[in-house]
């Protein structure tokens, strides 16, 4: 199976160590130390927010949030927000276990490192009640309704919006701004960071029409892409890329947020540009040896990307307002090469 993302090898893909319980979470501007107030808005409660399992109401601005899914905790940063306890990460993280552009905005906040939570045998229960959270969100993840309702039963819980794993980064941000009672600041953080892509997307016109593909290969030795909705194809269409004509034959499990189809079909992988992550060198090394792989178009006609970075990887699948400008000022040049047929 392709990336359950609680393992290790879903990092690269699209991530929740002993907690110690942290000071509230906060905002901050600059250098200024974290306000004990998560919010900093005028919003008024309750609010509720819609979701897969239903809807969840928030009676008072939170103080102290947890996040269980990919990438909430950048967007609670994005907006000057501290949380708690974060989803751990295993693929791109420095030995802090922080992601870097995380790290980056904590430093500039002022604020304390939050409580690193490991999810790779399921959600710790126990361990994100002990932090005392008011809010649990999950808006980015695969959890499963027993894990929602246990987690309910701890704080207000906010799980993915509609299906697991394929939350648009924009419709997160606006989310977890409702719950914060931010909206219009979410919609600013939206709109700015909307606009950042679109400039660049402006700045590489050879973008514009070129079919892309955007995956890995599995452990069993499958080619594996993602469909339309999964954040990292929802960048690249963003960019100008367009879905190569495959992305509509492949195997899609039910609930999946990719597809699959033989290494054998290598040569029906129609699209001018293939972007590849590989959770070591060493799969990227066995993949590229297999000479069924070499006859791949993109890799034939100089489209093919392959990470390098662990968290270039990670940053375009754990897509927020902070990840998302952090990853395409580094994976631009690199797109604009594979778009030219010169990587």
């Amino acid at each position: 199976m392709l990336m359950t993302r609680p393992q290790a090898w879903r990092a690269g893909a699209l991530a929740v160590a002993a907690a110690t319980v942290m000071t509230g979470c906060g905002t901050a501007t600059g250098t200024e130390e974290a306000d004990s107030s998560a919010g900093g808005g005028s919003g008024a409660y309750p609010v509720t927010v819609e979701h897969a399992f239903g809807s969840t109401e928030i009676t008072e601005r939170p103080e102290r949030i947890v996040t269980v899914g990919w990438s909430d905790e950048g967007t609670l940063l994005a907006l000057d927000v501290v949380p708690v306890g974060i989803a751990e990460s295993t693929f791109g993280a420095g030995e802090d276990g922080l992601l870097p552009w995380d790290r980056e905005r904590l430093e500039e906040l002022g604020g304390e490192t939050p409580a690193l939570i490991s999810n790779d045998d399921g959600i710790p229960v126990e361990q994100v009640a002990n932090l005392a959270p008011d809010l649990i969100l999950g808006v980015q993840s695969g959890l499963e309704e027993g894990q929602y309702e246990d987690l309910s039963q701890v704080a207000p819980t906010i799980p993915y919006l509609d299906k697991p794993w394929q939350t648009e980064w924009q419709e997160q941000t606006l989310a977890i701004g409702r719950a914060l009672g931010r909206e219009d600041e979410a919609q600013g953080l939206v709109d700015d960071t909307d606009a950042y892509i679109d400039g660049v997307a402006e700045e590489h016109p050879e973008f514009a029409g070129k079919s892309f593909v955007f995956g890995t290969v599995t452990p069993d030795g499958q080619l594996a892409f993602y469909i339309a909705g999964e954040p990292r194809a929802e960048v690249m269409k963003q960019l100008g890329f367009e879905p190569a004509a495959i992305t509509d034959e492949l195997d899609v499990a039910d609930g999946q947020f990719y597809g699959t189809t033989s290494m054998e079909n290598a040569d029906q992988v129609d699209a001018d540009v293939m972007v590849m992550w590989f959770n070591t060198e060493q799969d990227r090394r066995d993949a590229e040896d297999n000479p069924v792989f070499s006859k791949i178009p993109a890799v034939q006609n100089g489209g093919y990307v392959a990470f390098d970075d662990p968290a270039v990887a990670m940053a375009m699948s754990a897509v927020s307002p902070l990840s998302l400008p952090w990853a395409v000022d580094k994976f631009a040049p690199e797109l604009a090469e594979a778009a030219a047929g010169e990587a």
